[in-house]
């Protein structure tokens, strides 16, 4: 796997955490410094953390000592993650534009609001964290990308919804799921073109 189609997979994972800090940002009438860097380290762990989970399924005894065996398996596994990641926010930023979002300000963190949006958004890290592992993806490499993407994509959601408000909220969402497609079928197409 290139560094690039790294990159592009931790970019798009970290769009959705961009979706929900400019949220947040569009509702506070002032920024609080103390508050956003609490908020962009609970993101960047739960993204860091979930996808260091979803690397260590691949440890499971099964798996790692079938990996030299079905090495074409578990690739074309991994480039199905990262289709499927890629879909499923798609899909998930379709649904969301049904719903009428409601912007009034509310300078009170909820952590436990705060928390299940890390939690929702790390999800496909948990996945992208098999594909990585599965692709040969060194674990440290790939948690630095997505670590430092996540936090750079909290701060700057939370301070384009402080500017501009939630309205592009789910095109975001929808572009970081078109860059994760675009690696999935990258992926997918190298692995075709290996077989032949």
């Amino acid at each position: 796997m290139a560094l690039w189609q790294t990159n592009l997979i931790a970019v798009g994972l970290s769009l959705d955490v961009f979706a929900y800090c400019l949220y947040k940002g569009a509702m506070v009438s002032e920024i609080n410094k103390a508050e956003l860097t609490k908020m962009v380290l609970l993101f960047t762990a739960f993204q860091t953390l979930m996808l260091v989970a979803g690397n260590a399924v691949t440890w499971i005894p099964a798996i790692h000592n079938s990996y030299g065996q079905a090495n074409r398996l578990w690739k074309f596994l991994a480039s199905l993650m990262f289709f499927g990641i890629g879909v499923i926010m798609i899909l998930k930023s379709f649904s969301r534009r049904k719903k009428k979002i409601r912007e009034q300000k509310e300078d009170i963190y909820n952590y436990h609001l705060i928390t299940l949006w890390a939690f929702i958004t790390s999800v496909d890290a948990l996945i992208a964290g098999i594909g990585f592992s599965f692709l040969g993806i060194g674990l440290i490499a790939a948690a630095l990308f997505v670590a430092i993407f996540t936090a750079g994509a909290a701060v700057l959601g939370f301070f384009c919804g402080y500017r501009l408000g939630c309205g592009p909220m789910n095109k975001f969402v929808t572009v970081g799921g078109c860059l994760v497609l675009i690696g999935g079928i990258d992926l997918f197409a190298n692995y075709v073109t290996a077989i032949r």
